[in-house]
């Protein structure tokens, strides 16, 4: 008989828009060891989020917080069990959430789990979707066409509320089973940990420096050039908050980093430049040039220049095509994706580290220590050449070497790749890092390297956006 698809489960969800009922609500949640919550806003043509609805789910029944009926006083209650130490909060593609708490109430939950992050530990695909992660999880099925909506409209007609409910009902059944993964494969803290950067992603996003030094990043700017691009940051993101407008409304980066090199002295000078916002009326060239002009005087404020990294040469461009390969095998051996493991910066470094265990590789700071316990030997084995990756059948395969690769040429310290066909027609081909020995005492070691663990942009190292909230 054909599999029949179980009914998804309808709760109705409680309206919560008195300070009274918020009071009962917290005193009911307080009790739970782990609850859900999600929020619904807009953000189109503010500076910040407008918070139009916040969805709390316990293991039987659903809220509805409706904060433009509750004052900030009001809300306490609530807001002081998203941040109680003994109630675990879940959510979906956390970081928006995130944020609308802080801009609104100037706190972020904690602690918390985001499914995304922990459907992505346990294999069940990166940056995963909600609705496809309850078809997987749970076979439900939840409607999506209210994802575009106007939430600061009332009444919320019963559709919309509905629409809200169905998207955290879920969530505590959900992290039950994924927590129980994650406990299994012994990543459960490691899972909380990423979640919980979402916290200090969202207090960046609006603080200036933090933003300044996102836009320096990978730009190369001298000491100077930052302290000027600093206080235009500044200037733009007052400025932005006092109109509430999208700050790239009134200047987009790249507009700003250019004001920073060019450093125009008059608001005359200034009108020369395309892509700023500016009303001269209320002195707001002005404001820019003064901006300019106290981040010539500043200080860099901790900055320094960074170091320009030597670009990876032909041979090693093809060495980290093979990396990769591993990388990503590595990635679907261990359930994990292939972001957590390793991210692009630290790619070229592994290429010229000469990691003889993986006592060496841990010390050079490359990698999550995680990731060395996880995969520490196995990548030792690879960049040493002791390892091979091999199709069986369409499937990468690891393999031990035995030195029956060919030895091709390395130059300049840089490792040498190589592949070739082997065995039957059935095992496909081969291929491996080979190590080139050099002369000379010149080890290759790269310097200690730590990654950042709040990046204003949350890429997680190779490019990879934040989970789909749907």
């Amino acid at each position: 008989m054909p599999r029949t698809k179980p009914q998804t489960p309808r709760v109705s969800p409680e309206l919560v828009a008195s300070p009274n009922q918020l009071e009962a609500l917290a005193r009911r949640l307080a009790q739970e060891p782990l609850i859900a919550f999600d929020t619904e806003f807009l953000w189109e043509r503010t500076y910040s989020p407008r918070l139009g609805l916040i969805q709390v789910a316990g293991p039987d029944a659903v809220w509805l917080v409706d904060p433009l009926a509750l004052s900030r006083p009001q809300m306490e209650p609530l807001l002081e069990v998203l941040v109680a130490a003994e109630t675990l909060k879940v959510a979906h593609a956390i970081d928006q959430d995130q944020i609308c708490l802080h801009r609104s109430y100037g706190v972020v939950a904690k602690p918390v789990l985001d499914t995304a992050v922990a459907a992505a530990m346990t294999g069940m695909g990166d940056q995963i979707g909600l609705s496809t992660l309850l078809k997987k999880l749970l076979r439900v099925d939840i409607d999506k066409g209210y994802t575009r909506t106007n939430w600061l409209k009332r009444p919320l007609p019963a559709e919309m509320m509905q629409y809200a409910a169905d998207d955290v009902v879920h969530l505590p059944r959900v992290a039950d089973k994924l927590l129980r993964r994650l406990r299994e494969l012994q990543r459960e803290e490691w899972a909380l940990e990423l979640s919980g950067q979402a916290g200090a992603f969202a207090q960046a996003q609006f603080e200036p420096h933090a933003v300044a030094r996102k836009i320096a990043e990978g730009r190369g700017l001298d000491e100077s050039t930052y302290g000027v691009l600093r206080e235009l940051v500044a200037w733009r993101e007052r400025e932005a908050d006092r109109i509430d407008k999208p700050r790239r409304w009134l200047a987009e980066d790249k507009i700003l980093v250019k004001l920073a090199q060019a450093r125009p002295s008059s608001v005359a000078q200034l009108a020369d430049f395309r892509g700023l916002s500016v009303s001269n009326r209320s002195n707001g060239a002005g404001r820019v040039v003064q901006a300019i002009e106290k981040g010539l005087n500043a200080s860099p404020d901790g900055y320094k220049r960074p170091q320009r990294q030597r670009n990876p040469t032909p041979r090693e461009s093809a060495a980290m095509v093979v990396l990769r390969c591993f990388l990503n095998a590595l990635a679907a051996d261990n359930q994990i994706p292939v972001r957590l493991l390793v991210d692009n910066g630290a790619m070229v470094d592994l290429l010229r580290g000469r990691f003889e265990d993986v006592a060496q590789l841990r010390d050079s700071g490359l990698l999550d220590d995680r990731v060395v316990d996880l995969v520490g030997e196995d990548l030792v084995a690879i960049l040493g050449g002791r390892r091979g990756l091999r199709l069986v059948n369409g499937v990468a395969t690891q393999h031990d070497e035995s030195c029956d690769l060919p030895r091709a040429q390395g130059t300049d310290s840089q490792p040498a790749v190589g592949t070739t066909p082997d065995g039957p027609a059935a095992d496909g081909g081969k291929i491996g890092i080979r190590e080139v020995p050099q002369d000379g005492d010149r080890k290759g070691k790269p310097a200690p390297r730590r990654r950042s663990a709040v990046p204003l942009t949350r890429t997680n190292g190779s490019g990879g956006a934040q989970a789909a909230k749907d």
